[in-house]
């Protein structure tokens, strides 16, 4: 039997015997307490009490004796488990569910919801017990800490948790559709991590703590990087990237850490460390050529499969020192200042075969053209890095408050690697691949940062904060790049120096912000923020291949220089108006908030090659892009009576982006011209609704209700020329809740959940209905 399946048959167990639990324990309580969990009469609250407090002499009248019996004290419950249990139905994508709400379709689900407990050990010391335990959800968490005052603690835990994906690729609407299903409809990753934490706490000593963890990530999960396939209908330019792909994924990492503080005088010194190790070994499973087989295609076809896999062991060290200083009360000073070396070595294959995870061969029928395979992939990659930052707090005077801040950087990485590349070629047939060709590159980077900050804070005036910031970045340094490939000259593999780019870098960010919040009556307060911010990269060159390009061949083309400017401006305003009594209470929150960002760029050819045009060519610098987003949202909540409460949240979303390749039409082989750009301008607009009602049915019933709607219009057929892309989607989700409170101890919850969507960019495939229920049991202890 696996310990998943061990796992999961022991928590089944173990629910069951926590709802027997609570069954017999419930019994006794209904006979013994009241509704409120009070004791009744015959559970030995009476006079005959040896716990009654019998006063006599001076508290009675006349030489006689009153008997009082001390005031009941309500009972504290500190302790707690709710158990529950639940399931889904679903009819259509029954991933895409999944992946949208973390929630298993078509099976049950259950069991500790929440744990706690915390219980006295010895004279001083304190054990407590916190987590869940849901079965089919892979959704598990336990803490166990036993600390004790003055001397330290001791702590552990487990955590286990489940992300779904939805495995679709594209729909291509035109001749009817074309759609390929995924390789699995669903997938999850599974992320568990176990740790150990140690900390000392006695008087006089160094705060230290010590922790270890180690963390998994496996499962299998889709990737945004689609296969081809030229079975769209389409007769010119057919082939569209729209098959669905998906990554293997097997990641491990150890971390250990350990830091102390002590306190010297009015300073505060810290010193830790932390070693770091992850290997990564995952796989990208992409299709080409998909349905390419015969008889939709000659024989023998164009359907092959790419596995490409990458792995990585990383170990990363990192030290660090840091001081608080107290001078003032009005002035406090910190610093800090890390270290950090990090090695890499990395290692892979890129193979195309007839299925997933092939073994590489010379041919096999559907080979195509330049499907480059890579063999014996080696690297390694190193990295030093240092980090200094300082920051001020002043207080000047009573109302103004001044936060100065320094941060200095220093990196350097230097990697190489080298593989072998083959390629395939036609002749003589069948398609086959020729010799590999040894490839090298090797890159080095030098680089250093600078920031500052300054923020200021002025509360003099009565109901009104005034505030303002700055941040500015500097940073600049080289890359080196170069690389090694080969040629094939009469049968022999030739090397071929590739030559190197040398360019500097230089990057300038500037940000200010300025801002109110405003009180102007109890029931009123408004805030309004406003910032600017300028980020401008420039690459200065300095030499490029070492072979010349063949003349008018466009090559090399670099990004010498990109400006971004965004300016933002958001207002909120809360609002209480006061209502007759007989309507209740009334609380509205009011927000809008407007971004702009401009990005423009200047490109350059080979800008160092003294090689015929097109290198050595410097484009002029244009607008490539433009972001406008708009945000409205209100919320809006009425108490129209104690018992009773309505809510309503709505926002509208209005986020559009231009560019020039908008006003551009690709022509198509021979003179028939596209009627639209390939790219067009990129809307996502969406908006959302959502209300809520709840009523307090008597003191120990609460009832709720929920309605949210989404919707998103942006679905943009453009399939003639590229792949259909923007959300067109609408969900409606409704809930209700119901919660009962049988004693102090015992609460029941009821839920019923119902879930709708649908989706145009999908052609439909993504659309599901859903029904949802749980229940869960909560003692209290």
């Amino acid at each position: 039997m696996s310990a998943h399946r061990f796992l999961r048959f022991g928590c089944v167990q173990t629910v069951s015997f926590i709802f027997g639990f609570v069954v017999c324990v419930t019994i006794p309580l209904h006979a013994d307490v009241n509704a409120d969990g009070t004791e009744t009469a015959d559970s030995g609250g009476s006079a005959s009490d040896p716990k009654a407090v019998v006063a006599e002499g001076k508290d009675g009248k006349d030489g006689k004796s009153t008997a009082t019996t001390a005031t009941e004290q309500e009972t504290e419950y500190k302790n707690w488990i709710e158990v529950g249990v639940g399931g889904t139905w679903t009819s259509g994508d029954r991933a895409q569910f999944e992946q949208q709400h973390w929630i298993p379709g078509d099976q049950p689900y259950g069991g500790i919801n929440d744990l706690h407990y915390e219980h006295g050990v010895g004279e001083k010391a304190t054990l407590t017990i916190d987590g869940h335990a849901l079965w089919d959800i892979n959704d598990y968490d336990i803490k166990v800490d036993l600390s004790q005052p003055n001397l330290g603690y001791i702590r552990g835990g487990f955590t286990a948790f489940r992300t779904w994906y939805d495995g679709n690729g594209g729909f291509f609407p035109p001749h009817g559709g074309t759609w390929f299903p995924p390789a699995f409809d669903e997938m999850h990753i599974d992320r568990d991590e176990v740790w150990l934490e140690l900390g000392i706490r006695a008087p006089d000593w160094p705060e230290i703590t010590i922790r270890w963890s180690h963390e998994i990530r496996d499962g299998q999960k889709d990737s945004t990087i689609w296969g081809d396939t030229t079975l769209t209908g389409i007769k010119i330019n057919p082939a569209r990237k729209l098959v669905p792909a998906y990554r293997d994924i097997d990641e491990k990492r150890d971390i250990l850490s350990a830091d102390a503080t002590k306190t010297f005088g009015n300073t505060d010194v810290g010193i830790g460390m932390r070693w770091d190790h992850y290997s990564i070994d995952n796989n990208l499973q992409l299709e080409r050529g998909a349905g390419q087989l015969p008889p939709a295609v000659p024989p023998p076809g164009a359907q092959r499969f790419i596995t490409q896999n990458d792995s990585n062991n990383v170990d990363d060290f990192t030290g660090h020192v840091l001081t608080e200083t107290r001078i003032k009360d009005n002035l406090w000073f910190t610093s800090a200042y890390s270290y950090t070396t990090m090695g890499a070595d990395l290692s892979g294959t890129r193979i195309v075969g007839d299925s997933y995870n092939p073994s590489f061969v010379l041919t096999f029928p559907q080979l195509q053209s330049n499907d480059h395979a890579i063999l014996n992939l080696a690297g390694m990659s190193e990295s030093q890095e240092h980090v200094f930052n300082s920051n001020l707090f002043w207080m000047p005077v009573k109302d103004l408050e001044a936060l100065v801040g320094f941060r200095y950087t220093h990196e350097n990485i230097d990697s190489s690697s080298t593989f072998l590349d083959l390629n395939t070629v036609t002749a003589p047939p069948p398609v086959h691949y020729t010799l590999a060709i040894p490839k090298s590159a090797d890159t080095s980077e030098d680089t250093n940062e600078t920031a500052e900050r300054m923020e200021l804070r002025y509360k003099h005036f009565q109901n009104l904060l005034l505030y303002a910031e700055a941040e500015l970045e500097q940073a600049w340094g080289d890359v080196r790049e170069h690389e090694v490939s080969g040629t094939i000259v009469r049968g022999a593999v030739v090397p071929s120096d590739q030559g190197e780019m040398n360019k500097d870098t230089h990057f300038f960010d500037q940000k200010y912000t300025a801002g109110a919040t405003w009180y102007p009556m109890s029931r009123l307060n408004m805030a309004a923020q406003y910032y600017y911010r300028e980020s401008d990269y420039d690459n200065s060159f300095q030499s490029e291949l070492a072979t010349p390009p063949v003349a008018a061949a466009e090559r090399n083309q670099r990004l010498i220089g990109q400006d971004w400017t965004t300016n933002d401006a958001n207002i909120r305003i809360t609002a209480r108006p006061k209502l007759p009594e007989a309507l209740g209470t009334l609380s509205m929150v009011t927000r809008y908030d407007y971004m702009q960002s401009e990005v423009a760029g200047k490109w350059a050819i080979s800008p160092t090659s003294p090689f015929p045009l097109p290198s050595n060519t410097i484009l002029n610098e244009e607008m490539t892009g433009l972001i406008t987003n708009h945000v409205v949202s209100e919320s809006a909540t009425w108490n129209p009576c104690p018992r009773f409460y309505l809510q309503a949240v709505g926002s509208y979303v209005f986020n559009q982006t231009e560019t020039p390749a908008s006003k551009i039409n690709l022509i198509a082989t021979g003179v028939t011209p596209y009627n639209s750009p390939t790219v067009v301008d990129f809307r996502n607009d969406y908006w959302t609704v959502t209300g809520a009602s709840g009523y307090v049915l008597d003191e120990f019933t609460d009832l709720r209700a929920d309605y949210t709607f989404y919707c998103a219009n942006d679905h943009f057929k453009n399939s003639r020329v590229a792949m259909p892309y923007g959300l067109g989607a609408t969900e409606h989700t409704v809930g209700a809740t119901a919660s009962r409170q049988f004693t102090k101890q015992i609460r029941l919850t009821l839920q019923y959940r119902f879930f709708d969507y649908r989706d145009e960019l999908f052609g439909g495939h993504n659309n599901y209905t859903a029904h949802s229920i749980f229940s869960g049991l909560q003692y209290r202890f």
